[in-house]
């Protein structure tokens, strides 16, 4: 896969980072999901022979399904997203009654909502919270780019964190219709920032969305962070920079900015 040509080794004028798995911490609830299971049936109605356990199982194996979906579009050169009534009337719907199905298609953006929080909960990591502070004090402009079924949530924990004056755009995939590995996602953040991709660094967490996106849109520096026993030395391509955790990433940034640093860098690709 050609490169594009890349900029020196010197701080990027924009780094743009993927939410999960980078940005934020995630902690898997699966606990909740028969709460949630009961929320749909009754919205669903109870005259449509559908019973809890049908529900909870259709929702777990419709999820399975959109899983499959996804990772069978990293081969695409433009992978889409599905839409929230996409999700619900064809990946986990299916074969509901019609009145059940139309009715979760109906309230399918708030049911999406509701099934992402009680997957799990979110916490941003301490040490990228310093990455995006380091970057505003260098005058460094600062992005999401991430595929998420919800990217309002994302929004919303942004601000409630206080991160949202360190982030000049955060663009989502389920509000843009784009995926990665795909380019778009990149490019619109890119423009929005006033910068050129080969200006840019992304930070990801998965080699075949996120070191391809960042390939396929020319940034001047792909960085993996990914812990070291879950690198995979025959993925192509391989990032320009591996780190192990926001750490890091904040020395890594600190190095371009000073000089060399001798603490966790990361690996060099």
């Amino acid at each position: 896969m050609p490169r594009s040509p890349r900029t020196p080794d010197c701080p990027p004028r924009a780094l743009l980072l993927d939410h999960g798995g980078v940005l934020a911490r995630s902690v898997k609830r699966p606990e909740r999901l028969p709460a949630f299971a009961d929320h749909v049936l009754a919205l669903a109605g109870g005259l449509t022979g559908l019973d809890r356990d049908r529900v909870l199982h259709d929702i777990r194996a419709g999820r399975a399904a959109y899983g499959h979906w996804k990772n069978g579009g990293v081969r695409s050169t433009a992978p889409r997203e599905v839409t929230h009534r996409e999700l619900w009337a064809e990946f986990i719907a299916a074969d509901w009654p019609e009145p059940a199905r139309a009715a979760v298609s109906a309230e399918a953006t708030g049911l999406c909502r509701a099934l992402v929080l009680a997957e799990s909960d979110k916490t941003h990591d301490p040490a990228m919270v310093q990455v995006l502070r380091l970057c505003k004090e260098h005058g460094i402009r600062t992005g999401i780019v991430s595929n998420t079924l919800v990217g309002a949530l994302n929004r919303e924990m942004a601000a409630a964190g206080g991160l949202t004056p360190y982030l000049g755009v955060q663009v989502y995939s389920d509000e843009t219709g784009h995926r990665k590995p795909g380019p778009q996602l990149i490019l619109l953040a890119a423009r929005a920032l006033g910068t050129e991709p080969a200006d840019c660094w992304y930070v990801g967490d998965n080699y075949d969305r996120d070191v391809v996106c960042g390939v396929r849109a020319g940034v001047g520096r792909t960085v993996l962070m990914r812990p070291a026993d879950r690198l995979d030395p025959a993925a192509q391509p391989q990032p320009d920079t591996v780190v192990h955790g926001g750490n890091g990433l904040l020395a890594l940034l600190r190095s371009a900015l000073t000089g060399p640093d001798t603490d966790d860098r990361g690996e060099h690709a």
